[in-house]
């Protein structure tokens, strides 16, 4: 087998806002961590504890190297993954308007001037947040999902795996994964003012799915997913003609490298995507991309 699965659980360290969409001057929250935020993440510091200046290097490796599942709310061991039912958007057992209430904050702000201590007309805006307690009752708030990583050497670089102990290496530089990598990081909008703190709280490795819907599997050197009919998918899915699924569709927009302005410079389309918590009308198969969005195959496993 190539690829190991892991489980990891983050601590919200503070609170996390990720980029969605916004309504005037209010901008919303996602409340989900998509793969691809991740990939970033770790290829920013994998890059600074490496004293590169090749972001688009370091992040080519991990892209080969690991397959990023989204991470979702979860507190005591409870994991908030939504699901549309005829009821509107569920988050486990919580609908929509409940979940935000325990999970949702909003803070308004505005640049100001240092000189003058003033700011300009209609700069003023409100950013949403999953705050990092509960809010109705205070709990702290955890972050949980999946990651496939796999044994590599390219391009100078080699990643190894020793039961749960991995490690990346590069021209004698050694990077222990848990202990120095995902250890604390940040993710999402608003990091400069401290937002999307997370801290590593557990990373076992795994069989199984467990708390996601599905099973797992290796074809052709890629992760791939099957999932039966009525259960909703945890990722974003890449829109095809033959694909029957329920839920919510977006065109799913990110930030790319740009050779001439550096990280997260270029848009990005992914193209239309059916949201998490879309429930699939039959069983079906899917590819993970090295992204996390997922690619369907077939209809048979």
């Amino acid at each position: 087998m190539n690829w190991h699965l892991f489980e990891w659980t983050f601590c919200l360290k503070s609170p996390l806002h990720v980029g969605f969409h916004k309504i005037m001057h209010f901008y919303k929250t996602r409340p989900y961590v998509p793969g691809k935020l991740l990939w970033a993440a770790l290829t920013s510091k994998l890059t600074q504890l490496l004293g590169l200046n090749d972001y688009k290097k370091v992040g080519d490796f991990l892209a080969n190297s690991m397959r990023f599942g989204y991470l979702f709310p979860c507190v005591q061991s409870e994991i908030y993954i939504p699901k549309y039912t005829n009821n509107g958007l569920m988050f486990d057992s919580l609908p929509q308007n409940e979940f935000e209430k325990k999970f949702i904050s909003s803070m308004a702000s505005a640049p100001i001037d240092p000189e003058s201590f003033t700011t300009e007309e209609g700069m003023l805006h409100e950013v949403e947040f999953i705050s990092p307690y509960t809010i109705d009752d205070g709990k702290q708030v955890f972050l949980k999902g999946l990651i496939w990583i796999r044994e590599l050497s390219d391009n100078e670089f080699n990643l190894s795996i020793n039961n749960d102990d991995l490690k990346i290496t590069y021209n004698k530089i050694s990077i222990e994964f848990k202990e120095q990598l995902a250890n604390q990081f940040q993710v999402g909008g608003e990091r400069k003012y401290g937002f999307g703190l997370l801290q590593l709280q557990d990373m076992v490795p795994k069989n199984e799915l467990n708390d996601f819907p599905g099973k797992w599997h290796e074809k052709n050197g890629e992760v791939c997913i099957f999932i039966n009919k009525d259960n909703p998918v945890w990722s974003h899915i890449s829109y095809s003609n033959d694909l029957i699924i329920k839920g919510n569709i977006e065109p799913l927009i990110g930030r790319d490298w740009d050779d001439e302005k550096g990280a997260g410079k270029k848009l990005k389309s992914h193209g239309l995507c059916w949201s998490p918590g879309s429930i699939l009308c039959e069983d079906r198969e899917f590819k993970v991309n090295e992204f996390g969005i997922w690619k369907s195959l077939s209809s048979n496993p």
